[in-house]
């Protein structure tokens, strides 16, 4: 049986995993970082070094590309240790990937890992190291895209998604 201290640090980490997803989705690199300690680091392949410069990577490149993206988290495996945890989460992520100067976009689809190392700095749990894995990917060509959903709000980055107003809002 799972001590208090045990659930709070099962939950205080899924929360970090959740706040990565939305920050990496709405290109928010201040979200993003509370998601990493300071000296983080993270090796996603295409960029290997400190989290928080991980953070401004990525958003700058889903700025570039033009695209959305969605990561879903599914099952998440925890072994805390302490103050630090071994942390294995699945997750399934599209990323539709514009060029503008081809006039072309692919949706871009994949599920792997994330292999964490969890650490509570601050009595605040956040990845300390990060390994992402791929374990399967499809690249798909355009498609059309149903034409009810331009009557849907728009989505994107701080300023356009309507979860920001919404969440700024105060009971």
């Amino acid at each position: 049986m799972m001590t208090l201290e045990e659930i709070s640090a099962h939950l205080e980490i899924r929360q970090a995993l959740a706040t990565y997803s939305r920050g990496v989705d709405r290109w928010d690199v201040d979200l993003l970082k509370q998601a990493y300690h300071a000296e983080s680091m993270d090796n996603h392949t295409m960029f290997n070094g400190p989290g928080w410069e991980f953070a401004e990577f990525i958003t700058d490149f889903c700025r570039k590309t033009g695209g959305v993206s969605q990561h879903h988290i599914t099952n998440i495996y925890i072994e805390l240790h302490g103050d630090s945890a071994n942390v294995e989460t699945y997750y399934i992520a599209y990323h539709q990937l514009n060029d503008e100067e081809a006039g072309t976009s692919k949706l871009l689809n994949t599920g792997g890992r994330y292999l964490d190392r969890f650490e509570k700095r601050n009595r605040q749990w956040k990845i300390a190291q990060r390994i992402c894995t791929i374990d399967w990917s499809r690249e798909n060509l355009p498609g059309q895209s149903w034409d009810g959903a331009q009557a849907f709000p728009a989505i994107g980055p701080r300023g356009v998604d309507p979860m920001y107003p919404l969440f700024e809002q105060t009971v």
